[in-house]
């Protein structure tokens, strides 16, 4: 399975999670919660994922290093100031934000399965190879980085 590693962007990854909401939504409507309610609380958690997508894309931009994570080997810094003090993996924090007010918006509970399938997916053929690779590269330094600050929350 290690031919899945670093292959598919991870947005692309989003977004199959996010047809897979979809369809459990069509398929299995379960609305028991208040459509305000449900509107309300996707639209926070919609709102958190901008916010830490844009505060990490600009953490990014000003260590001056690669946002691509298919090529970890391209990166020139580890960074480890804004969102990067609290987070190892904002941008993908931000994904799962995004695929749970989708499946919360649509009313798909069962459309959380497919928020921890994603979760898994890029743990295991995103998240592991990346931190690999910038164990090699730069050493001590990020593994000092990986003690220091947790992965996902």
């Amino acid at each position: 399975m290690t031919k899945l590693n670093l292959k598919i962007p991870p947005p692309i990854v989003a977004l199959l999670c996010g047809l897979m909401i979809w369809g459990l939504s069509v398929a299995l409507p379960l609305h028991h919660v208040d459509a305000e309610l449900r509107n309300s609380l996707a639209y926070i958690l919609l709102g958190m994922a901008g916010v830490i997508d844009v505060w990490a894309l600009i953490s990014f931009r000003l260590a001056r290093t690669t946002i691509d994570p298919r090529y970890p080997h391209k990166t020139s810094t580890i960074v480890s100031t804004g969102i990067y003090r609290y987070t190892r993996n904002p941008m993908y924090l931000g994904l799962v934000f995004m695929l749970s007010a989708l499946s919360i918006w649509l009313g798909a509970r069962l459309g959380l399965f497919a928020v921890a399938l994603f979760i898994l997916y890029i743990n295991k053929f995103q998240i592991e190879p990346e931190e690999k690779e910038l164990e090699i590269q730069f050493g001590d330094s990020y593994l000092d980085y990986k003690d220091r600050v947790r992965r996902w929350i």
